[in-house]
């Protein structure tokens, strides 16, 4: 059991955390600094430092945290009645158009977290993991080949859909073909 002094630190982490994303969600990350995050949680700039040791392991901290509740968006689409690859497209859409920022920081800014290597986070391995259970089932037959390549294939191809939608070229109605293509090609 945490101490209440260990319970007040991850509290005030979570703030800045969250605090750290509202402002690079309604004003870019360029506008977010330790010394504007030290005046949203009312504290000092040291005390941004005790939790994080730079900026950049501030934005690794809203990236795993975006990998978790990416993790949870899969569990759930896959959970879904009739929830297979069309329902993960879609929400994998909406988490991007939701969260611009945050799907900025994990898929495109650069960060020292690395990612398909022995060292990477749980957290972004099994957003990995809970994507690769739903390629499994959806790929039938094709579940012999490579789940990790096919994973990786519908990954990149979502990824892809959603940051071309994001930046604008993408029509948001062209989008419905595109998922359908995108799943087909999955399928095989």
């Amino acid at each position: 059991m945490a101490s209440p002094r260990e319970r007040r630190y991850r509290i005030r982490q979570e703030r800045i955390i969250e605090h750290a994303r509202g402002i690079a969600e309604s004003e870019g990350w360029a506008a977010v600094s330790t010394r504007r995050l030290a005046q949203q949680i009312d504290h000092s700039q040291p005390v941004i430092y005790q939790h994080f040791r730079s900026r950049e392991h501030l934005v690794a901290a809203v990236v795993t945290q975006g990998f978790v509740e990416l993790t949870s968006l899969i569990r759930e689409a896959s959970a879904a009645a009739g929830g297979g690859l069309e329902q993960l497209c879609w929400s994998y859409l909406d988490f991007g158009r939701q969260n611009p920022a945050l799907y900025e920081a994990m898929f495109t800014r650069p960060t020292h977290l690395r990612f398909a290597q022995e060292d990477t986070p749980a957290e972004l391995r099994e957003s990995f993991e809970a994507l690769a259970e739903v390629i499994v089932r959806a790929a039938g037959d094709r579940a012999d080949e490579d789940v990790a390549a096919l994973t990786e294939l519908f990954w990149a191809t979502c990824h892809g859909l959603t940051s071309l939608h994001l930046a604008g070229r993408i029509p948001g109605d062209h989008l419905k073909g595109q998922v359908e293509r995108i799943c087909t090609m999955i399928r095989g």
